[in-house]
């Protein structure tokens, strides 16, 4: 029986492995935001998936799921999904992730704090970040291009994977992009330093040059119809949503500003672009009213709808996002350059993406295309070989059916009936047997394991396996050959053709590499420099069995065998076949093996036998071992 503390053990530890250890940070205070910052699922929409650690295999992702160091959360084009980060407020730091997003997340720990990264591949993010509990605690979003490194900011980030374009948009706080590269303005000119800051209302946008030199850098106030245009419906409501909170923060960051004017540029007065009233008053301008455009513009664009944008004033309890509102930003010419710049370094990046798709569906399109030739080829080649293969069997079929005797007829169209082949009938335009034995065509069987031929085979188990090479010699001049097919008879008993050597993967090739320049591609398989198709049949008798073995070429010149040459190995199991109640001893006499070729003809390249020859009988004494 278990305990109740052990049951109650047990389920916290099911409870643990099934939300992760996060959860358990999710609330904590002070000390615990100082030793880990994790991620939780907080609330999702769509298809997103989680690749752990490690992992090789995402899977779904769920409500109050953690996300540690080496994770990667990655949502559909429907997907969305909010995430906590712990902190000292909990309710403080968040990161919305809109669709078609790919995100890891790093977490370094050092002595001196914890630097906490997340990298953006693919998609966009609203990023809330209010609370970095240790002043030496870093916080930063790595981009293809950049390095944004956070403290107290509300800001987005958006990186399209098509165009290599990474666009970032302050609402509130300061960022700092960092790249190891070398930054360009947008006419092409080095820029004078490669970390660009960020202030609220502005918007970055830079790509790699498409030689890989240079970070070509845009700087504006941020545009608001494109800004609309490519945000997700998930990331408008996200940033609506902290309406209060970036207003907040904007008016700390402008009464700084006031408080600052006339002295030396920094970041409490934007970087020195604050310098007067007037400059106050443009920068209050803008900040107050870019929320209630944004709102404006997202209803006019059918991102959100008039219920979403009166519940963020109802709950913050006055008119923050006000579609009313009749001001615009104030631009100042400076100002309109750089924003137009901006949407030209976009132009330019689009045109780019869709000049790299189209060449790689070109390349795409020339791929298939080439390999539905290479296949249409291959099936017409192996359609010919086929054919080539089947006529050439035919013809000799017909050669060795003409010599048979009338019984012998009977009986080898009997065979055929019973693989339901049609019968063979005698050819009268034949012209009668022309192929006739000729002294300097030789063909013989040999073993090739050469001491076979005078000491037994020596088997431990059922069967021996033993190779049998067929050899040519005298196929030269008028007597050269485009085909040739064998007859090797074999006793029924003690032996049987090794199909499973002869067709395996691995070794079929081992089989048919023999001389005499037929080059064999067996079934299935693809040769270099491939001639000849080859194919086999076994024909069972009562006591004896017959290989019929064929050979065709389908390429190339007809084939001149002079000398001995070896042009095909046949792999046979054998077995020894001792007399009844014989014990196996050291006076146990070897059983023979009889192996003859029955017949060989060899055909011209119009068909026509240039030979017909007949071999010995090889034998092979075959010998179990010793108990």
């Amino acid at each position: 029986m278990i305990s109740t503390n052990n049951r109650r053990l047990l389920a916290m530890l099911c409870l643990l492995l099934a939300i992760g250890p996060a959860s358990f940070f999710a609330g904590a205070g002070k000390a615990s935001a100082q030793v880990m910052r994790v991620a939780i699922v907080d609330s999702m929409k769509g298809s997103v998936t989680v690749l752990k650690s490690g992992g090789a295999k995402p899977f779904a992702a769920f409500k109050n799921m953690s996300l540690n160091e080496g994770d990667q959360i990655a949502t559909s084009k429907d997907g969305s999904v909010v995430l906590q980060l712990a902190s000292d407020d909990a309710d403080k730091d968040s990161v919305t992730i809109g669709p078609s997003s790919q995100v890891t997340f790093t977490k370094l720990k050092e002595s001196s704090g914890t630097k906490t990264k997340m990298s953006v591949w693919a998609g966009s993010l609203w990023v809330k970040v209010k609370s970095v509990s240790n002043a030496n605690d870093q916080f930063e979003v790595e981009t293809p291009t950049s390095i944004m490194g956070v403290r107290g900011t509300q800001f987005y980030v958006g990186v399209n994977p098509r165009t290599g374009l990474t666009s970032v948009f302050l609402a509130a706080g300061v960022i700092e992009a960092i790249t190891g590269g070398i930054r360009l303005e947008t006419d092409g000119t080095p820029a004078k330093d490669n970390t660009v800051t960020l202030y609220p209302s502005e918007q970055l946008d830079e790509a790699n040059n498409a030689d890989g030199q240079g970070l070509t850098t845009s700087v504006s106030i941020m545009d608001i119809t494109n800004f609309i245009n490519g945000a997700s419906p998930d990331i408008i409501k996200a940033i609506l949503a902290d309406a209060a909170n970036i207003r907040k923060e904007q008016d700390e960051m402008l009464q700084k500003a006031k408080d600052s004017l006339g002295e030396a540029a920094s970041k409490d007065n934007f970087g020195g672009t604050i310098n007067s009233e007037e400059d106050l008053e443009a920068a209050a301008n803008n900040l107050t009213n870019l929320l209630s455009l944004i709102a404006r513009e997202a209803l006019e664009q059918q991102k959100i709808d008039q219920s979403q944008i009166d519940q963020i004033n109802k709950d913050a309890k006055e008119k923050l996002l006000d579609l009313d509102t009749v001001a615009e930003l104030k631009l100042s010419e400076a100002d309109k350059l750089k924003q137009k710049a901006a949407e030209e370094l976009k132009e330019k990046q689009k045109k780019l993406g869709e000049s790299k798709e189209k060449q790689l569906q070109e390349q795409k399109d020339k791929l298939a295309e080439a390999v539905k030739k290479a296949r249409e080829k291959q099936a017409k080649i192996a359609e010919e070989n086929r054919k080539a293969l089947e006529e050439f069997t035919k013809k000799l079929e017909q050669l060795y059916f003409e010599k048979l005797t009338k019984a012998e007829q009977d009986k080898f169209n009997a065979n055929r009936e019973e693989i339901e082949k049609p019968p063979i009938k005698e050819d009268s335009s034949s012209g009668g047997n022309s192929g006739t034995i000729t002294p300097n065509a030789l063909a013989s069987l040999k073993f090739s394991q050469v001491g076979y031929a005078t000491s037994p085979l020596i088997i431990s188990g059922p069967t021996g396996a033993v190779d049998l090479e067929v050899e040519f010699s005298g196929f030269s001049d008028s007597r050269k050959i485009n085909g040739y097919q064998i007859e090797i008879e074999y006793d029924a008993w003690t032996a049987a053709f090794d199909t499973s050597s002869f067709d395996g993967v691995s070794t079929s090739l081992n089989y048919r590499s023999g001389g005499g320049g037929f080059v064999v591609e067996p079934d299935g398989q693809h040769v270099t420099g491939a001639n000849s198709v080859d194919d086999y049949r076994i024909v069972e008798g009562e006591t004896s069995n017959t290989l019929v073995y064929t050979v065709a070429k389908f390429a190339g010149d007809s084939v001149q065998i002079t000398n001995a040459a070896s042009v095909v190995k046949l792999p046979f199991l054998v077995r020894a076949i001792l007399p009844a109640n014989e014990e196996i001893g050291p006076d146990t006499m070897a059983a023979p093996v009889h192996f003859r070729i029955k017949s060989i003809t060899a055909v011209d390249a119009a068909g026509a036998p240039v030979a017909t020859v007949k071999g010995p009988e090889l034998t092979l004494q075959v010998k179990p071992a010793k108990n």
